[in-house]
């Protein structure tokens, strides 16, 4: 991890994505659990089961990016309120957490689903932005090797990061 927050070029393996994953998640339960109860995305049993598998929870991704300055340490988390609580939306909540060390930039997202509804493909409302080139998923990791670092970078002097963290649009639609 130090090699990103300090901006190294590499490759990052199936084992280093998992790891950073972990990373990532824990540290967003951690943002996240610190907020007001009454906002809590994560259950007890969720960060217990993290806990003891290291496994993220169903239905969460992470991405990691790179921010043009160096001197950065923010994180947040936001609840994702289902906008469209209808029989065939199947998602009952959702949180992204985003947050910047250095040149590191991660994001998780975590969405939960109806029980009955465990199934089949998701359509998260996500704001429109150039996340395909400043963004590397590793969890679920997809790829073998994901390189850092991605081809083009956030920066707090535009609205790059501001725009990343509300990426995922307040509420979700099936």
């Amino acid at each position: 991890m130090g090699c990103l927050i300090n901006d190294f070029e590499m490759d990052l393996d199936a084992e280093q994505q998992r790891l950073l994953a972990r990373w990532a998640v824990k540290t967003a339960m951690v943002i996240e659990g610190v907020k007001q109860a009454k906002n809590g995305f994560y259950t007890p049993e969720e960060r217990s089961a993290f806990r003891q598998t290291l496994v993220p929870p169903l239905q969460t991704a992470v991405w990691i990016g790179r921010c043009v300055q160096s001197n950065n340490l923010h994180g947040e988390a936001r609840k994702l309120h289902v906008s469209n609580p209808t029989a065939t939306n199947p998602l009952t909540d959702g949180c992204a957490t985003t947050f910047v060390i250095g040149r590191l930039v991660l994001q998780v997202l975590s969405v939960k689903r109806k029980p009955d509804m465990m199934h089949g493909s998701l359509r998260l409302q996500v704001r429109s932005g150039p996340w395909e080139a400043r963004l590397a998923q590793i969890w679920p990791v997809e790829k073998t090797r994901v390189h850092w670092p991605p081809p083009e970078s956030f920066s707090d002097l535009d609205d790059g990061l501001r725009d990343l963290r509300r990426r995922f649009a307040v509420g979700i639609s099936a």
